[in-house]
């Protein structure tokens, strides 16, 4: 019996409407299966973010279907779609998004509190340890995101995504705001993360380095996928 495709897109087209019709994606098909690392990859104006945030279910299509883990999010309501990203999609921008008033620890935590009736949480904070053990980042839990460099911030960010153990981890352009070095640790800690936790990571680039690393190398350009490369 064939495996069931972790994400699946089925002729998804995406028009933004304003004093001229912008067309940002073209009857787009995709399916990919879980357990690895992909990249979106293009210049800029490409519609990899667009494509990105129609994955995570932070903008609609105009028209097709998009499955994640079995689940046709497109056809889902705004309380259904909350639901389903909090539990089932890890988010990781270029700007980390870190609450200032509040320290790494209750940062990546906070995701996992929402529909909870806080029982747990002695539970859950161990697990923040256990991911910042593997994001070296266990050192500093205590502190605030002010005090902290932007390479750890980024870090707490990828521990944030997976508190809640998503299927799927979307990452936009998740190192844009990092030096080489950072860069280099950041995306390898997703492969780390991917081989130690089967944690699926999808990551839109336009840096050629990162896209070759990864299992599939998705080209958009213009709003449509041009060429998908196996990279391994």
């Amino acid at each position: 019996m064939e495996k069931e495709k972790l994400l699946k897109i089925k002729n998804l087209t995406k028009i933004y409407d304003g004093k001229t019709e912008t067309i940002a994606l073209k009857n787009i098909n995709l399916e990919l299966d879980g357990g690895y690392v992909y990249s979106i990859y293009g210049q800029s104006g490409s519609g990899k973010t667009t494509l990105l945030n129609i994955l995570g279910g932070l903008d609609k299509p105009t028209e097709g279907e998009v499955y994640i883990a079995n689940e046709e999010i497109s056809k889902l309501n705004d309380r259904e779609l909350s639901i389903f990203r909090n539990k089932k999609i890890g988010f990781i921008f270029q700007f980390h998004y870190l609450l200032s008033e509040f320290n790494v620890l209750e940062n990546i935590i906070m995701p996992s509190l929402i529909e909870s009736d806080f029982k747990d949480l002695r539970v859950k904070k161990e697990k923040v340890k256990e991911l910042a053990k593997i994001l070296e980042i266990e050192n500093i839990l205590k502190k605030y995101p002010d005090h902290i460099s932007g390479g750890q911030r980024q870090r707490v960010a990828i521990c944030r995504a997976l508190i809640n153990d998503p299927e799927i981890v979307l990452a936009d352009e998740p190192t844009g705001n990092l030096d080489s070095k950072n860069t280099e640790i950041v995306i390898d800690l997703f492969f780390k993360l991917n081989k130690i936790r089967g944690t699926t990571f999808i990551i839109v680039t336009h840096n050629e380095n990162i896209a070759n690393r990864c299992k599939k190398k998705i080209m958009l350009k213009d709003g449509e996928i041009i060429k998908i490369e196996e990279n391994y």
